[in-house]
């Protein structure tokens, strides 16, 4: 960092979404690529999320694409080489010899809580660092996530600018904000937004909302409104130009489950509306590491500093 800008290079470290609980019954096998890597997601037999390499370390064949869940175990399409929690091959049917030391799938440490799939990602292989917070979704106070996912062709830090820019809620997305506070708390960017949004829909919603993000990637949001509604916003690196971002909503019921479902799903459509109008923007812009700022476009280079302390080396954070 000799110019003492932030630099974005490779991956950062923390926790990732890569899927919703209610995407993986048992036996469930998902083939994905997240930081350049290829990675095999499945459900085991005893309702636990695994996730490890993808490729079979005997002759390169996909786990995630035609592999088999026994047990606690996954077996690779190819060949049947079986594979336990831990990675390491406990079985190779067509031999009775000794079984290659080396033949194993490297774990990913996995976290499922609040009906998210939570992926700690490091690219120096070290462990978790900070949580995540628990949601109550789906407990009979909250609602079952309504959720979708967006592939997008950009990085993960034009995302996270929004927590920031005040004055892009105006010309993309038609908001009023009249109250806007952002607070930089060691992993945690906070967002408070008090205003008027007027959805694609129809309707005008008087809300008021604090968005906070749980290191580079998951952003949890309260939001109380028409609706009282907790916001996921995750989005996750496939390499260093694409990204996954999933959203959901869950509502404090409406007193129908029916109802509750109905009003949930016109939320995700008016997020993806929102999220589009964005899309149209990330993919047909460029990275300016010195902007030209004006004095009202919210601390757009301190959460540059505050995001850069996920990517190594790891400068001080704000």
């Amino acid at each position: 960092m000799e110019s003492g800008l932030p630099r974005f290079e490779g991956y950062p470290k923390g926790w990732f979404v890569i899927g919703f609980s209610d995407e993986y019954t048992p036996g469930t096998v998902k083939k994905h690529q997240y930081f350049g890597k290829a990675l095999v997601a499945f459900r085991d037999d005893y309702g636990t999320l695994q996730v490890k390499d993808g490729y079979c370390p005997h002759l390169g064949a996909h786990l995630g694409a035609g592999g088999q869940v026994e047990g606690s175990c996954i077996r690779c399409p190819f060949h049947h080489w079986l594979f336990d929690q831990s990675g390491q091959c406990i079985e190779i049917p067509y031999t009775e010899k000794r079984i290659p030391r080396k033949a194993r799938l490297e774990p990913w440490t996995v976290r499922e809580q609040g009906g998210l799939i939570y992926l700690w990602h490091h690219p120096d292989g070290g462990g978790p660092e900070f949580d995540v917070p628990e949601l109550p979704v789906g407990d009979g106070e909250w609602s079952p996530w309504q959720h979708h996912i967006l592939r997008i062709n950009t990085h993960s830090r034009e995302i996270v600018e929004n927590v920031v820019d005040i004055a892009h809620f105006k010309y993309i997305h038609g908001t009023h904000v009249g109250r806007f506070e952002n607070r930089f708390e060691d992993h945690k960017a906070i967002q408070i937004n008090q205003g008027t949004a007027y959805p694609r829909g129809g309707g005008k919603d008087e809300f008021e909302l604090e968005a906070t993000y749980y290191g580079p990637g998951v952003q949890i949001s309260d939001m109380r409104g028409v609706l009282h509604s907790l916001l996921v916003n995750a989005h996750t690196m496939v390499d260093e130009h694409t990204l996954d971002l999933r959203f959901g909503v869950s509502l404090k019921p409406l007193g129908n489950e029916e109802r509750t479902a109905k009003i949930a799903a016109k939320y995700i459509e008016n997020l993806t509306q929102g999220f589009l109008e964005d899309v149209e923007i990330w993919e047909n812009k460029t990275f300016r590491e010195l902007p030209m700022l004006c004095a009202d476009d919210g601390p757009i280079m301190k959460l540059r500093r505050w995001y850069a302390q996920f990517y190594s080396p790891y400068p001080e954070a704000v």
